[in-house]
């Protein structure tokens, strides 16, 4: 269980390269804000490995255009482009994890604390493998919050370790956003 953690991680990190938080400011939330609801749902999807490599990538594409677009209309910086391409991805795909976390009956506020993710915080980057004090510091914060781990779903773990990967690269990259 706490290897698939890490793996997921990494192939999240691999596939999702960006990161960040916001709710605040036109150029933060103008891609997310331009993609439709349906859309965040499948690129969230395809970033936990579901669906096939070519809708993968269509939707990557498809993503990289309302990226341009926002560039071209919120005066960012080309370069900023790339950074800003890999906050808005894992913008979105955060946004969607945290929505199947709940699902599961679990939290991504216990993740955040765990790993000490947020505005100010620590923001750890997880560019590669989590480390197993990291998984175990969230593991343990399931059991603190009460959660019988042995009873959560191995695909479940695999969305809490993708999430971890998300939201290191989504406040990772919005640090590096000078707006």
């Amino acid at each position: 269980m706490f290897r698939t953690l890490a793996g997921s991680a990494a192939l999240v990190l691999a596939a999702v390269s960006g990161a960040v938080s916001a709710q605040e400011g036109a150029k933060f939330d103008c891609p997310f804000a331009a993609s439709a609801p349906a859309f965040r749902a499948s690129l969230g999807e395809a970033m936990v490995g579901q669906g096939d490599p070519a809708e993968r990538s269509a939707l990557v594409e498809q993503l990289r255009k309302t990226v341009d677009g926002c560039v071209a209309s919120q005066g960012v910086a080309e370069a900023q482009k790339a950074d800003y391409f890999d906050y808005s991805l894992a913008r979105i795909s955060r946004e969607w994890l945290i929505g199947a976390i709940a699902r599961a009956n679990l939290k991504a506020e216990i993740v955040d604390k765990a790993l000490d993710f947020g505005p100010g915080r620590a923001n750890p980057d997880l560019s590669g493998d989590m480390t197993e004090d990291q998984i175990v510091l969230i593991v343990q914060g399931y059991v603190n919050a009460g959660v019988d781990i042995e009873k959560v779903d191995q695909s479940v773990w695999e969305k809490v370790g993708a999430y971890a990967a998300a939201t290191s690269i989504y406040w990772n990259k919005r640090q590096r956003l000078p707006f």
